[in-house]
């Protein structure tokens, strides 16, 4: 499973790079966001990727138990939120349909792949 889980990972900072290229402030360019939304919601946005990042890293160093059963389920958790944000983000023309899709496509796919990972070890 650590070699599963070893992808998950690079999911994952796949993840936090993604939401860093679009989130992110590039000096050179226009935020995508207003200056009022980055105490709100590019923060909840940033955090909850990283969260998912941690959670997944953590659970990965665990031995089978409660603990890495429910860091997996937070993961998983966090991932719905996370493409909710998304969604608000797009819906509030922050972010392009084409980013949209990339980024909500990655937090699936990260998603389904905690969930296997979780059922898995549950039928250990």
């Amino acid at each position: 499973m650590a070699d599963k889980a070893f992808r998950l990972g690079n999911m994952c900072d796949d993840l936090v790079d993604l939401t860093i290229e679009l989130c992110g402030k590039d000096e050179d360019k226009c935020p995508r966001f207003p200056k009022w939304s980055y105490a709100t919601l590019v923060d909840r946005i940033m955090n909850t990727a990283l969260d998912i990042q941690e959670q997944v890293i953590e659970a990965n160093e665990h031995e089978l138990g409660e603990t890495r059963a429910g860091m997996q389920k937070t993961a998983a958790a966090k991932c719905i939120y996370l493409n909710h944000l998304i969604r608000i983000a797009w819906q509030r023309g922050y972010i392009s349909l084409k980013q949209h899709d990339r980024w909500a496509k990655l937090v699936t796919d990260i998603k389904w792949k905690t969930v296997n990972w979780y059922q898995s070890d549950m039928n250990r």
